[in-house]
């Protein structure tokens, strides 16, 4: 009996036994098919990336994208696409021999890449940053080539050291200025000035970056926010150009708002002398009446008279004398004089015609302070921008 009974437990231990290595080899089986659905991809580490970039952590999205492409299998193309990512994510670290080494990498992989020109400006950079000044100007006069049309020469208006500066680099320098400044430079002498001074400043831009001078912490901080204001500045711009649109009929409607803008004071064009004791009043009167006489003009809020000093009383009933009559004799600083007046012109309105250009000139700049005020407002209620004044001011206060 104590046989059977053992004989019994052995073999239930043994299935027992069996059945839960097949469990295990089952639900193990299982897990592993979970797991392999669920494998890390090529896509899922892109996604990482630009999670990392989009949080500002920059290096660690570098070093993610090393890893990337150390360990990437797919086309030259798409290989291409992120070295040049990674070389420019090592430009803004300021990691400029690592930025090199990708772009070059990049450049083998494609040669003639979307992204070739943009490189191409940054390979130059970066050698410049390195202090390798005699190798930035053989890669921009080399890469500069490339991009140069076949037909027509480009005359070469300076240089500093092997970089040549043609009339191209003017003009694309030119073309970033205000309208008000690029239409001054049609004038050749202006034109030359302005080709002195850019190669000056660029001259002193080059010594000023082998001096390390750009690398300093300050002069970084400034750099950022200059760049700051110049990516605000044409974000506003294209948003306004697109909403700035003037009609004449807008014009004409501010001028008929603002006409007391557009107003020529009262003037006067008159003679005078100068009446010295001994001399008779009246021979002064007929001498002006025969045309003799200092003229000149006397206008509404302005009171000085050339040659006789400031006299506001005497001009104010100078303008009011009618055109042939005499006004005098009158004491100015102790002397005498007498004054006929040859032309009186009374205060008016400017006509349209003669104001148009400044009328639509204010108009447009009346526009486009309501534009910018409304753009800015927009982008503040988007962008969820709260101030907290109780923390400002120490008291309590609305967000």
């Amino acid at each position: 009996m104590k046989k059977a009974i053992l004989l019994l437990t052995a073999v239930i231990f043994t299935a027992g036994v069996f059945f839960a290595g097949r469990f295990c080899c089952v639900s193990n089986r299982g897990r592993s098919k979970e797991y392999a659905e669920k494998a890390w991809t090529s896509d899922d580490e892109l996604n990482y990336i630009d999670k990392l970039l989009a949080k500002g952590l920059t290096a660690s999205a570098a070093e993610e994208m090393e890893k990337y492409i150390n360990e990437y299998k797919g086309t030259r193309k798409e290989l291409a696409n992120a070295c040049y990512r990674l070389g420019s994510l090592y430009m803004e670290l300021y990691k400029y021999e690592k930025a090199l080494k990708y772009f070059y990498r990049a450049e083998m992989l494609a040669k003639n890449a979307d992204f070739s020109g943009d490189m191409n400006n940054k390979i130059v950079e970066a050698l410049d940053d390195l202090g390798m000044k005699s190798q930035a100007d053989y890669e921009l006069n080399a890469r500069a080539s490339l991009n140069k049309p076949v037909s027509g020469k480009v005359r070469v208006v300076a240089s500093i050291g092997r970089r040549k500066i043609d009339e191209n680099e003017i003009d694309r320098a030119i073309n970033n200025l205000p309208d008000s400044l690029r239409s001054q430079l049609k004038k050749k002498s202006n034109r030359e000035y302005f080709i002195k001074q850019y190669v000056t400043t660029e001259a002193l831009y080059d010594k000023a970056k082998r001096e390390g001078i750009d690398k300093l912490p300050d002069v970084r901080e400034s750099i950022e926010e200059a760049k700051k204001q110049i990516v605000i500045q044409n974000m506003i711009e294209k948003k306004v150009a697109k909403k700035l649109i003037i009609s004449p009929s807008d014009v004409k409607l501010y001028y008929e708002a603002n006409k007391d803008k557009y107003v020529e004071g009262a003037r006067a064009k008159v003679r005078y002398l100068e009446i010295s004791k001994k001399e008779n009043k009246s021979q002064a009167f007929n001498d002006l009446k025969a045309g003799k006489g200092k003229s000149q003009w006397v206008y509404e809020e302005n009171y000085y008279i050339s040659g006789v000093g400031e006299a506001k009383d005497i001009v104010k009933k100078l303008l009011k004398v009618k055109k042939g009559n005499t006004l005098g004799p009158v004491k100015i600083k102790d002397k005498l004089y007498a004054f006929i007046v040859d032309k009186n012109e009374p205060r008016r309105y400017k006509t349209f015609d003669e104001v148009k250009d400044q009328a639509e000139y204010e108009y447009k700049m009346k526009k486009r302070k309501e534009i910018v005020n409304s753009i800015i407002k927009n982008i503040i209620k988007d962008e969820n921008v709260k101030i907290f004044n109780e923390h400002i001011l120490g008291k309590k206060g609305s967000a």
